[in-house]
């Protein structure tokens, strides 16, 4: 008998889903952030970014348009998300029927993380709205080609950051390998670790990314398990909102002293300017 050959992503069904952004966007934008993570993708003659793997990011180009994008994409669905499950994107609720995956998955996601990065939304083929929320996803990193000896950091830190410590460093510890701890208010805290860059896909052109070190600015919640929820209460967003704000500004200091670029957790740079 003959194995069946599954089908290309192009003879795949398919759906769309819109991407709904601040009409003032500049498309140059859109494009810039895309080839963060995706740094293949193409944009042609109509503004439509090819994403690859047959998957498309078509511009609205009508009078009311400005903004919008449509995600065209095979369509590839799993089992209903499971009662009780965490779900920071609303995927269960938008999804009753079936999980997207694979390919759709990873093109809902990218629209999903445009959504949060760019204050916009996504509206999903059987119309329900996805609104990411900005401070969702708080934890930076700096990567740079130079490394602070634990003690140089601390003295950094200081007038930032007086309650900041170093955790337990042993002796002759290298310039990576360390970490910081920055307290928050309510039993919260900022990570501050300091190693081997992860080497993010968005910088592979730079010469001296496979020496780069990684300056990873993690916010520690009080109940890890808020992260996964889809619309934070007004005191959880306080919170969240007062992390990024911390994060931002050690960032930026850092970015200052030993030079490098940011990017957040899911790939995408971060102009320092924003973090002020």
């Amino acid at each position: 008998m003959t194995a069946s050959v599954p089908p290309s992503p192009a003879e795949q069904p398919r759906t769309h889903h819109r991407l709904q952004l601040p009409r003032d966007t500049d498309p140059a934008d859109v494009l810039t952030m895309v080839r963060n993570v995706r740094p293949d993708a193409q944009e042609d003659e109509d503004g439509v970014i090819h994403l690859g793997d047959a998957q498309h990011l078509t511009p609205d180009r009508s009078p009311r348009g400005a903004g919008r994008w449509t995600l065209d994409t095979p369509r590839e669905r799993e089992d209903p998300l499971p009662e009780g499950m965490g779900d920071s994107h609303g995927y269960g609720r938008a999804f009753p029927d079936g999980i997207p995956f694979g390919l759709e998955r990873q093109g809902l996601d990218l629209a999903w993380s445009l959504g949060r990065r760019l204050h916009g939304a996504v509206v999903t083929d059987g119309g329900a709205r996805l609104e990411p929320h900005p401070f969702h996803l708080r934890d930076l990193t700096l990567v740079s080609p130079h490394a602070l000896a634990p003690e140089s950091l601390a003295e950094l830190l200081g007038p930032l950051e007086p309650e900041a410590e170093l955790d337990q460093v042993p002796e002759g510890a290298p310039r990576t390998g360390y970490s910081a701890t920055i307290p928050l208010p309510r039993g919260e805290a900022i990570s501050l670790r300091v190693g081997r860059s992860s080497r993010p896909t968005a910088l592979r052109a730079l010469g001296w990314l496979e020496d780069a070190v990684d300056y990873e600015l993690v916010h520690l919640t009080a109940d890890p398990e808020e992260d996964a929820v889809e619309a934070p209460d007004a005191e959880t967003t306080e919170r969240w909102e007062l992390a990024y704000r911390r994060i931002g500004l050690i960032a930026g200091l850092l970015s200052e002293t030993v030079g490098g670029y940011i990017v957040d957790v899911e790939g995408f740079l971060v102009d320092p300017a924003d973090l002020a």
